[in-house]
C-alpha cells in the first residue's frame, strides 16, 4: 500500500472573489499500487511536516476490493 496526495480545485466561491479557484489536497492509502500513478503524487517519502503544510492530515484507504472508488479516482 502507498500514500497519494491529489490536488483538487475548487471552481465555486466559497468567499471573497479572490478566494476562488484555491485547490484542495486529499490524500489516500491506495492498496495493490505502488510508484507512479497518473494525476497523483507519491508521498512515501514524505515528513508529515511537509504534507501538513499542504493540508493534508488524514489518507483514506482505497480497498483493491472498492470499485466504485478507484472508478471514481480512476485507478485500475
Amino acid at each position: 500500500m502507498s500514500r497519494y496526495i491529489k490536488k483538487f480545485k475548487s471552481t465555486t466561491a466559497l468567499g471573497p472573489t479572490e478566494e476562488r479557484g484555491f485547490a484542495l489536497w486529499v490524500g489516500y492509502e491506495i492498496e495493490g499500487v505502488d510508484g507512479s500513478l497518473s494525476g497523483f503524487v507519491n508521498v512515501d517519502e514524505w515528513s508529515e511536516e511537509k504534507l501538513r503544510d499542504l493540508g493534508v492530515t488524514t489518507f483514506t484507504r482505497v480497498e483493491i476490493g472498492d470499485v466504485a472508488m478507484r472508478a471514481k479516482l480512476g485507478i485500475r
